[in-house]
């Protein structure tokens, strides 16, 4: 299983997208998946928030490990986007971490 992280505005293959935002651009036509969406994204403690959202949401690594597989099926080698440039800035680096932590698959961010 290959998963990556990237932007929306990234030169990653659009068919390949998955949003993992709470709103999706308007034109965005691929996959999306409110369940790695933060729930307060403005919020100022939202990296806290967020990390709380994924153990509520996904307190085993089966349920998240069969959560990817299905995003897999409809998106082979999908790449989670969300809005911001800089993953340092974002919430895909908390998840890709997550993701890491749980089930020992790496992650990476999409790169041209």
């Amino acid at each position: 299983m290959k998963i990556y992280t990237s932007y929306f505005a990234s030169k990653a293959p659009t068919e390949r997208k998955v949003s993992i935002a709470k709103k999706a651009p308007v034109l965005f036509r691929g996959q999306r998946f409110l369940a790695f969406a933060p729930s307060k994204p403005w919020a100022k403690n939202w990296q806290e928030l967020y990390r709380y959202d994924l153990e509520k949401r996904f307190p085993h690594g089966h349920k998240l490990q069969e959560t990817l597989k299905s995003i897999c099926i409809m998106t082979p080698d999908p790449v989670l986007c969300c809005y911001e440039k800089s993953v340092h800035q974002c919430h895909r680096k908390i998840l890709a971490e997550f993701i890491g932590k749980y089930l020992d698959v790496e992650v990476k961010e999409w790169q041209a």
